[in-house]
């Protein structure tokens, strides 16, 4: 038996007011955007519980609608129910977390307060996808099919994993994992230098102290390092000390991915700052870190277009900017979370030696 006209016009009115809910939501979450401040509450509750238990709903409800979406008979008011299920819990939930998170950061970071947003507000666009779908099939039209449900059901499944894991992580694996793609980053743009400057000979770099196997941060990285390192050359051959400078950034920016090793194994693995009474203070610690380790990637970057254009003189420049800003990570994570010299604080001053 076909739907009655009464029961598509109202699942009609409530997915466009769901749309329009998350359309207002995706507002508030954009990166350039303030988000609504609301009533200061004590004792809050774990925001990352919020988000994973609210994830998981979004993914059973999600599924329902597909499915009811796809068979037949197409029934109108179980999606509705569903729809209203999704619309009056799950969403307003999330999004308490992220204020939740936001308004914690001494206790959070504002590494997690920013990747908290930008993972729900991917939610909320792939739901805005599903919906214009759910639409278009409530509506009789024939191109929105089995396939394009399922597979937008499967990115909405995909998007709530990724909050789910931030409650697997905590902010120590998030911190982590975002150091590893920066390093990453960093390794993938001083290759494309490496590339365009031909020629050099391997055996003239001479060995690097900081190589050692017992050094920290190497652990078995030293192969693919000196591999990286050693690629051949193209550098304008009557610019001999444009090379002579290319070679310094080589040997400085092979030890800035050495301390990004170092730091993820020896500070960002055994971060516990919201466990600690002193949490405020430590995740103010590793909120500074973080951005220098995020901002050391477009620096190498710009050092790079540097070398390109063949402008010695920004090249010094952007080098010196790259090295004293890995110098300020370092710095700041000097000692260890409960503020005692230890192994790395031994490591670091080597390492700010052989760096200069």
């Amino acid at each position: 038996m076909a739907p009655s006209a009464e029961e598509n016009r109202l699942l009609n009115e409530l997915t466009t007011s769901t749309l329009t809910l998350l359309a207002q939501y995706n507002s508030f979450l954009a990166p350039t955007a303030t988000l609504p401040v609301t009533a200061h509450v004590d004792d809050p509750p774990n925001p990352l519980h919020i988000l994973r238990d609210s994830a998981k709903l979004v993914k059973a409800h999600t599924t329902k609608i597909s499915l009811l979406a796809i068979n037949k008979p197409f029934t109108p008011s179980a999606i509705r129910k569903v729809l209203n299920e999704l619309t009056a819990q799950c969403l307003p939930a999330m999004m308490s977390a992220v204020q939740l998170c936001d308004q914690s950061k001494p206790s959070w970071s504002g590494l997690m307060a920013v990747e908290v947003q930008a993972r729900v507000r991917r939610v909320f666009k792939e739901m805005e996808t599903l919906l214009e779908e759910l639409r278009s099939v409530s509506q009789g039209n024939a191109n929105a099919g089995r396939r394009n449900s399922l597979s937008s059901t499967g990115v909405v499944w995909e998007s709530c994993d990724a909050l789910i894991e931030l409650d697997k992580v905590g902010v120590a694996g998030l911190a982590v994992e975002k150091a590893q793609q920066y390093r990453d980053t960093i390794k993938d743009a001083i290759e494309e230098l490496r590339e365009w400057a031909e020629g050099e000979d391997p055996d003239n770099e001479g060995h690097d102290a900081l190589l050692d196997e017992n050094d920290e941060g190497v652990e078995g990285d030293t192969e693919s390092l000196d591999d990286l390192f050693n690629a051949a050359n193209s550098m304008p051959k009557d610019r001999p000390e444009l090379k002579k400078l290319v070679g310094e950034a080589d040997g400085k920016l092979k030890k800035v991915a050495l301390l990004y090793n170092a730091l993820i194994k020896r500070r960002l693995k055994t971060f516990k700052g919201t466990d600690e009474k002193d949490g405020s203070a430590s995740t103010a610690i590793l909120d500074e870190t973080m951005q220098c380790l995020r901002r050391i990637p477009h620096q190498i970057d710009e050092l790079a277009s540097c070398f390109y254009d063949l402008d010695e003189e920004r090249a010094k420049n952007m080098l010196l900017k790259c090295v004293n800003e890995a110098k300020t990570a370092a710095q700041v994570m000097e000692k260890s979370w409960d503020d005692v010299e230890d192994e790395f604080t031994v490591w670091s001053g080597k390492w700010k030696d052989a760096i200069g």
